[in-house]
């Protein structure tokens, strides 16, 4: 199940359609807001410390070369290959049921006043699928996998996220080309695959899941 969280005149455009997808980076660079700000974020790899051999750096006018050992990097080391940019579009997903209270952590109550759930997800993502190709975009869509990013060297990208942020369990749209400007991407309404705008505050006492007996 797929919930979107978010100021109330956002999730009214959400209902009609309208997808505000923000480039990757944005996330980046985010000041003063601890749930969404990740430095990772729009990088393709990391690379801890100790599986850096060494880093050369060269000054092109002296000819002067400076080697940096793993003991010089103060944390992981960020590579961006520029191999894609993206605009996202975020959400809360409900993909398995454990015995944990509350049901949606509190820490997701920063993500604004109200939330809309989707109650049928396939029928959300094909019409995603559809108007980004209508759009002439490429496009993916998937769950995040969190990794410890004091452990983690390799690849990351648009669907890795450092597991500091898992308590989000984000599913994510991504769209390229990128643009540095966000994407409005329509839709069409999605009135009858929507619940009506509710308080976020109150989630946990709205969302109940009943199990059938076997």
């Amino acid at each position: 199940m797929l919930f979107k969280f978010g100021e109330r005149t956002h999730l009214e455009e959400f209902r009609k359609g309208i997808l505000h997808m923000n480039p990757q980076r944005y996330f980046s660079k985010l000041e003063n807001d601890c749930v969404r700000t990740d430095r990772f974020e729009g990088f393709d790899q990391i690379h801890q410390p100790k599986d850096v051999t060494s880093l050369r750096i060269t000054d092109k006018a002296t000819g002067t070369e400076i080697m940096i050992g793993p003991e010089g990097l103060a944390g992981p080391l960020a590579i961006d290959f520029s191999k894609r940019s993206y605009n996202l579009f975020c959400m809360y997903s409900i993909t398995s049921l454990t015995i944990s209270d509350p049901l949606v952590d509190r820490r997701n109550l920063k993500f604004g006043d109200a939330f809309v759930a989707v109650h049928n997800a396939r029928k959300f993502t094909d019409r995603v699928h559809a108007a980004i190709k209508s759009a002439g975009l490429g496009g993916e869509s998937d769950l995040v996998e969190y990794y410890n990013a004091e452990k983690h060297s390799g690849d990351v990208g648009p669907f890795r996220k450092p597991s500091i942020f898992d308590y989000q369990r984000e599913y994510r749209i991504a769209v390229y080309p990128g643009s540095a400007d966000p994407i409005r991407l329509n839709v069409g309404s999605l009135n009858d695959i929507t619940t009506s705008i509710l308080s976020l505050i109150d989630i946990n006492s709205l969302v109940k899941f009943t199990l059938a007996r076997p």
